[in-house]
């Protein structure tokens, strides 16, 4: 009889180890077995200095209080660096708080969070996001603050007496070149003549928006003007940029004919000023005659910056180069060789905006893990260009670089080398010009061992 006791008490010890281990692999800390572990505390906050709202300063883990920008509801991703095959998601940060310190192996993540809204070019509000790598050592509990900040650039438009008191409708509009943003006023209600700002996100490179009224004045009459917008000095960047708040300012008077040539102008005066992120200054914006350049604009001969990498376009396209360009990268997964590296050069002379990867395959199971990745979104799959995701399946590119080495990492390599099939990555890269360059690694994946 003691002995079946024993037995029982040995089976039931086994039994509550392996629940422990089947929790483990449920949540994701191991292969069922005892990995080395550490712990985060996050905090996650907002920079809503550009949207008039208190700035949100990280304490506890918390938003202060008193910030009307609130992180709660923002998701957050954890992703592995050193392990690039892991991802822990939350819904929201409000969830993540909730489950309380993280339970991660060692190793080095990047942690995203961002608003929860889908970003587009013309928004009615803020977009906010921001990233954080840490290193989680073994049975330490390890703090990381992200901080999101203004993804696109607020513009707000503001009319004084003169402006509204002389004209009685407009249609305003703010571009990039790509984004159109319109204020409009028909009636001159109380929301046209007080009109919410738009967010704008402003394409890469863009040191100019241009502005343009169609205005009905007193007299009936149509009449027009156009500005261009120039990004000023005193900002991270001389192009508009995420955290930019810009101001628009129309003003008008009674026009009066020009002494010389007796023609009546538009009576359309507009002005502008920003507030650069992390700062309440207010900076004058160069307004000048759209296609005319500002007279306060200094030029330099092509040559003369300091230290300064030429990417305005010398007129090159990229260029891609390496054998397998030409031919089928085949390889047998019952082989005892490694599978083989394989590179694609590329040249940027007017340095690079994006690498884009996109896969196809005949194998599903194959398809499945790449979109795991994003590497099958339409049209283009993944950019390769900061995305910290795919740091573990692709060397990295730097942006505004003149070249690159496309190739695939080792832990996609091996994984790559277990799925029987026809795989092709299209791989394409686009230039701060604007050029682009394509080219297509295809790889044959059999198994002589199957009859």
């Amino acid at each position: 009889m003691k002995a079946f006791h024993i037995l029982a008490a040995g089976i039931v010890l086994c039994a509550a180890l392996a629940s422990c281990e089947m929790k483990d692999e449920l949540k994701g800390t191991g292969n069922g077995t005892n990995a080395d572990m550490g712990y985060l505390d996050l905090g996650v906050a907002v920079n809503g200095s550009q949207n008039n709202v208190t700035k949100a300063e990280v304490e506890d883990g918390d938003i202060e209080v008193g910030a009307t920008v609130s992180a709660e509801d923002f998701p957050v991703v954890i992703t592995g660096v050193t392990d690039a095959s892991f991802i822990k998601e939350f819904a929201s940060y409000a969830e993540l708080k909730a489950e309380g310190e993280i339970e991660l192996p060692v190793g080095k993540y990047s942690i995203a969070a961002h608003s929860n809204l889908d970003l587009k070019d013309e928004m009615t509000e803020p977009y906010y996001d921001g990233t954080e790598e840490i290193d989680i050592t073994k049975g330490v509990t390890s703090k990381a603050d992200v901080v999101c900040k203004m993804k696109n650039t607020k513009i707000a438009m503001s009319y004084t007496g003169e402006f509204t008191s002389n004209f009685d409708s407009w249609t305003i509009t703010v571009t990039d070149g790509k984004t159109i943003l319109e204020f409009i006023c028909e009636k001159k209600t109380t929301e046209e003549l007080n009109p919410a700002p738009l967010y704008m996100l402003v394409q890469e490179g863009v040191s100019e928006l241009t502005v343009r009224v169609s205005a009905v004045n007193k007299a009936g009459e149509q009449v027009s003007e156009s500005r261009t917008l120039t990004k000023p000095a005193g900002g991270d960047s001389s192009n508009w940029t995420g955290g930019d708040a810009l101001t628009i300012e129309m003003s008008g008077y009674d026009p009066e004919p020009d002494a010389e040539t007796g023609i009546v102008g538009s009576g359309i005066t507009i002005n502008a000023d920003v507030e650069f992120e992390e700062s309440e200054d207010k900076i004058e914006v160069p307004v000048t005659p759209e296609g005319e350049e500002d007279d306060n604009t200094e030029t330099e001969e092509p040559g003369t910056g300091d230290d300064e990498e030429d990417n305005s376009g010398s007129g090159e396209s990229p260029t891609l180069s390496g054998e397998y360009l030409t031919k089928v990268l085949s390889y047998d997964m019952s082989s005892a060789t490694p599978f083989p590296s394989v590179e694609i050069r590329m040249d940027v002379p007017n340095g690079i905006k994006s690498i884009w990867v996109k896969v196809d395959s005949n194998n599903d199971d194959f398809k499945t893990a790449t979109d795991f990745f994003g590497l099958r979104a339409e049209p283009d799959g993944a950019d390769l260009v900061g995305n910290l995701k795919l740091g573990g399946m692709f060397p990295l590119p730097e942006k505004e670089k003149t070249s690159y080495v496309f190739s695939l990492g080792d832990r996609l390599a091996s994984m790559l080398a277990t799925f029987v099939g026809e795989h092709s990555f299209i791989v394409k890269v686009i230039d701060l010009s604007g050029n682009e360059a394509s080219g297509t690694l295809r790889v044959s994946i059999t198994n002589s061992s199957v009859e």
